[in-house]
């Protein structure tokens, strides 16, 4: 009897030593925690220079409860470099000198300091028959000259090498009338136009590019408008001539249609669908000074970018083929 009392007199004592050995483990740990939230926060705002460093502020503050959150409670906070934006020029837009005349749906190219805007609506009644030339150096529109007779107002094909600038088919007059097949090329140095091979067959807003020696069309829409095309034809050409009587048939596209945006592809684009062993070889001016209606060539492979199927058709019987609304799709898909 007497060692039993003994024995439970002494388990008392170990027992509560070690909860007090379990409590003070349990603030160093709440303690080191916290130590370390706070180094890093330290740490992170003195890593991200000033000029980096994000404030963000909470306006919420003023009409917050008592039982707001963490985030509520501070009004500012500092965020890494990780999380700031780069450093970059600030973009303004400028308004340059307006334009000889309203335009919608024309084409433009650019060759050095110089822009070419080609035809185009003035409104859905009348369409433009001449070429304003930009001087993007002086900021002002330098000269007018007409285009063929037979060349297209809108909806053209385009492509150049430099000097010369290739019209590929298109839509002739206005409303939505049909499409011409005929091709002209014009000499930017001399401002004078030559006739090439027309198209096999008429279309509208085709992709048209120069690649390797030859001037390559491909979709756009068929001569209703509205049906997608998917034909792809290449003439050979050299110095705004064509060496070939006749357009030779290519490798059609998967998906056609008209509308190809016009654009600049980038090198960050790229880099999706280039392989990585080639980019090496690609520099950026070799992949901005070849815009086109959505196409690109680099190295040996020609991309289509995205695109249109289905577009406003006459309306049947019209005399003036006035426009009537289609179903459009519109696609984001890559051909190679």
């Amino acid at each position: 009897m007497i060692r039993s009392t003994a024995k439970h007199s002494f388990a008392k004592p170990i027992i509560l030593l070690l909860a007090f050995v379990a409590l003070l483990a349990i603030s160093l740990t709440r303690d080191f925690h916290s130590a370390s939230s706070s180094a890093y926060v330290s740490l992170a705002t003195t890593w991200a220079p000033d000029k980096y460093r994000i404030n963000v502020s909470n306006h919420s503050l003023k009409n917050q409860d008592a039982g707001g959150s963490n985030r509520d409670r501070y009004p500012e906070r500092a965020l890494a470099m990780t999380y700031a934006d780069l450093p970059a020029p600030e973009l303004k837009w400028e308004q340059m000198a307006s334009a000889p005349v309203v335009r919608l749906d024309g084409y433009s190219l650019q060759i050095k300091d110089l822009l070419f805007v080609f035809a185009g609506y003035e409104n859905l009644d009348h369409v433009h028959s001449h070429v304003d030339v930009y001087n993007f150096t002086t900021n002002t529109w330098t000269e007018s000259f007409a285009i063929p007779k037979d060349m297209a107002h809108s909806h053209l094909g385009v492509a150049t090498d430099g000097r010369y600038i290739y019209i590929v088919s298109g839509q002739y007059g206005p409303q939505c009338r049909g499409p011409t097949a005929n091709t002209f090329v014009l000499d930017t140095h001399t401002r004078k136009w030559e006739s090439l091979p027309p198209l096999p067959a008429p279309r509208y807003a085709p992709a048209t590019q120069l690649w390797k020696g030859r001037l390559h069309v491909m979709g756009g829409g068929k001569e209703n408008r509205h049906t997608p095309g998917l034909d792809h034809w290449s003439l050979a050409v050299a110095n705004g001539k064509a060496l070939e009587k006749h357009w030779r048939k290519e490798v059609p596209i998967p998906r056609g249609g008209p509308h190809r945006s016009i654009l600049k592809i980038v090198l960050s684009f790229l880099q999706k669908y280039i392989p990585r062993s080639e980019m090496q070889f690609i520099s950026k001016p070799d992949i901005e000074a070849i815009p086109c209606r959505a196409c690109i060539t680099v190295g040996d492979r020609l991309y289509v970018i995205g695109g249109q199927e289905g577009d406003f058709m006459a309306k049947p019987g019209s005399p003036i083929f006035k426009c009537s609304r289609r179903f459009e799709v519109y696609v984001a898909i890559v051909f190679i």
